[in-house]
């Protein structure tokens, strides 16, 4: 008689190796403490782990740092941002059926794995992406970029208006607007 023993994932390091078997996730709890890089990306999440049955708790602190563009001045920066998460992972036969249901708050918290296996790697990196805003300023003071000439007005002065001035057409409209 030949025996198998199923192996239990108790370490972040065989958690986060790729996809795992949502069974074999020890229902203990696995603390967590790891920074995850994707393209872009590096979130560090501190936390724990858990499994009841075939839901999986995920509780913890995440932090992120992601490579944004400034919505104003289009240049790229590193935007921070932490939250607190509690997400329970339901499996996708828990989904209701109706076409038109009433969310409570609680329901809020729910997410839903497909299949038997998840990559908990890419899971809490797209949870990282999620909680940066979608809204970036490299700074409040960017001023943004020239609407006419497309120059980035942090970094030169740009020369539009004195070019503009200087067009025989626009000369008079510009010096009546110097002298009211």
């Amino acid at each position: 008689m030949i025996f198998f023993t199923v192996m239990q994932i108790k370490t972040q390091e065989e958690l986060f190796k790729g996809p795992v078997k949502i069974k074999y996730l020890t229902e203990k709890g696995i603390k967590v403490s790891k920074i995850l890089s994707g393209e872009k990306i590096k979130v560090m999440f501190d936390g724990e782990i858990t499994r009841k049955k075939d839901i999986v708790e995920i509780k913890g602190k995440i932090f992120v740092d992601k490579v944004v563009e400034c919505v104003r001045c289009l240049d790229e920066f590193y935007a921070n941002a932490s939250d607190v998460i509690n997400i329970y992972l339901k499996p996708s036969y828990l989904i209701p059926d109706e076409e038109e249901i009433e969310l409570k708050i609680e329901d809020l918290d729910d997410d839903f794995y497909e299949g038997e296996e998840m990559d908990f790697y890419s899971y809490i990196i797209s949870l990282g992406e999620s909680i940066v805003p979608s809204y970036n300023l490299c700074s409040e003071n960017c001023r943004g970029i020239c609407k006419n000439c497309g120059e980035n007005l942090n970094k030169n002065k740009c020369r539009c208006h004195l070019e503009r001035a200087s067009e025989p057409k626009t000369m008079d409209l510009f010096f009546q607007k110097q002298k009211n």
